[in-house]
């Protein structure tokens, strides 16, 4: 059993050097959060579908070199696994993607490994999950439900991508999924889009108003919102050195959800994953300068 299992799809990642040429890493966000909570040592699963291609066989890898379970991933001959592009830059994402018709984006709620879903002590997804096809989508909204019944936690990074869908259809969604979640993870940028606010406190009331318990509101250099039962307090961002935001929101929540099951202290959390999105930041492409709790020095 995995005490955080993540759902969604992962997605192997061509990133540009300063000479031009593309260096293969890895990405997907509710991946980027798995491989972020294992570094962090918690015992982490991932629930998805690859192809039966090298790419897929290139993550599978990946997730055991990270200690990242793969009890529950399904391989499928019929369809590729999802690649994309990412031109580095410090103030923003530029992303193109070729994913259509990947296996994960052909997951339906058959496929879901209920008795880990309903024995795991936290479910995480993200917009992304919520977006990719109506059918990874219903699945993700059928691992939530579940989960819920079952008393375990839900955590919805909104991570909202336009380029998947419709403002409109992104807002009905969210909030629906939003009623299915203790803790909420949003950005100003998200949430100015998804709910027309921007104070970071507004937007948790929001949130709160929903459902969630916990709400926690990136917001770049100025660090961290975080309202929880016991209170509200703006967590500062740490000291970074900032060359691509590529993956930065991901690994904040996965550290986050890892140091929060660990320890029960959601400020305590925020800050540990505060340090560990600045590391992130300060390094090429998603996964590689992530960094493990040793190197924060934490033990």
């Amino acid at each position: 059993m995995s005490a955080l299992l993540c759902l969604g799809e992962p997605l192997v990642e061509f990133v540009r050097l300063d000479n031009g040429d593309y260096r293969r890493g890895f990405g997907g966000d509710t991946s980027n959060a798995a491989i972020a909570a294992a570094r962090q040592g918690a015992e982490v699963g991932y629930i998805t579908a690859l192809g039966t291609d090298r790419f897929g066989d290139g993550l599978i890898d990946l997730w055991a070199r990270e200690d990242v379970s793969t009890a529950h991933v399904r391989r499928d001959p019929e369809a590729p696994t999802g690649i994309y592009f990412v031109d580095p830059d410090p103030a923003g994402r530029f992303f193109t993607y070729y994913r259509a018709g990947s296996a994960a984006s052909r997951m339906r709620p058959e496929d879901l490994p209920m008795d880990a879903v309903q024995a795991a002590r936290c479910l995480h997804l993200s917009g992304i999950t919520l977006a990719v096809s109506d059918e990874l989508r219903e699945t993700a909204l059928a691992a939530m439900t579940a989960a819920r019944e079952a008393g375990a936690e839900v955590s919805l990074d909104t991570n909202l991508r336009l380029k998947l869908w419709d403002l409109d259809t992104a807002q009905q969604v969210t909030r629906a999924a939003m009623r299915l979640a203790t803790i909420a993870v949003t950005s100003i940028d998200d949430s100015l889009h998804l709910t027309g606010l921007e104070a970071p406190a507004a937007i948790a009331e929001m949130y709160h108003a929903l459902g969630p318990a916990t709400v926690l509101v990136t917001m770049g250099a100025e660090g961290c919102y975080l309202s929880h039962p016991g209170g509200a307090e703006q967590i500062p961002a740490a000291p970074a050195d900032p060359i691509d935001s590529t993956g930065a929101g991901d690994s904040f929540a996965g550290s986050y959800l890892a140091w929060w099951l660990e320890t029960g202290d959601a400020a305590l959390a925020a800050r540990r994953a505060a340090q560990v999105a600045a590391k992130t930041v300060s390094g090429l492409g998603a996964v590689d300068p992530i960094p493990t709790r040793a190197a924060l020095g934490l033990g």
